[in-house]
């Protein structure tokens, strides 16, 4: 008995009227993916500026932290007094200094608010001047985002969530 062989088609040979139709996209189809795109990006927009302000306030309080802990450091390291001033307005930007040179300088930082505490000093043992602790709240405008960074009286400056208190 002999197997009956089915015919094998070929890709190759299929019309040409079947394989012109199965290229590319409609208009149709293109418009309905473009106008979908268009719909999630004004929908995602603003949680993205929010996002961006609010990495903004964070950026910020860790960049003072980082400052201030920069001050600590050299105030022990050089056994002298360090301070951490504003340049004008601490959103202006700040200095860290020591016998008058600065150590280090930080830019501005745009759109951001920063309450002003005054100098801060770190004596050579590494603690702070004064009986107050300082307390720096760091903000933007159209965000709820805020950050308190805060130097205990030992030197020790944290970053907590909200404003200060």
């Amino acid at each position: 008995m002999r197997a009956h062989r089915l015919p094998r088609r070929n890709i190759a040979s299929a019309s040409p009227r079947n394989a012109a139709r199965a290229r590319g996209f409609t208009l149709v189809e293109l418009v309905t993916v473009v106008a979908v795109l268009v719909v999630v990006t004004v929908i995602a927009a603003p949680s993205f500026n929010e996002l961006t302000r609010s990495q903004r306030v964070q950026l910020a309080a860790m960049d003072l932290f980082t400052s201030l802990l920069r001050a600590r450091s050299e105030a022990i390291k050089q056994n002298t007094d360090v301070t951490l001033s504003s340049a004008g307005t601490w959103a202006a930007g700040w200095a860290v200094a020591s016998g008058g040179a600065n150590i280090d300088t930080h830019a501005a930082t745009g759109d951001i608010s920063i309450s002003d505490p005054g100098v801060v000093t770190y004596r050579s043992s590494g603690r702070v001047a004064g009986t107050t602790q300082p307390k720096f709240s760091v903000s933007a405008a159209q965000t709820d985002t805020k950050r308190c960074v805060q130097v205990s009286l030992s030197g020790e400056p944290a970053v907590t969530s909200g404003a200060c208190t």
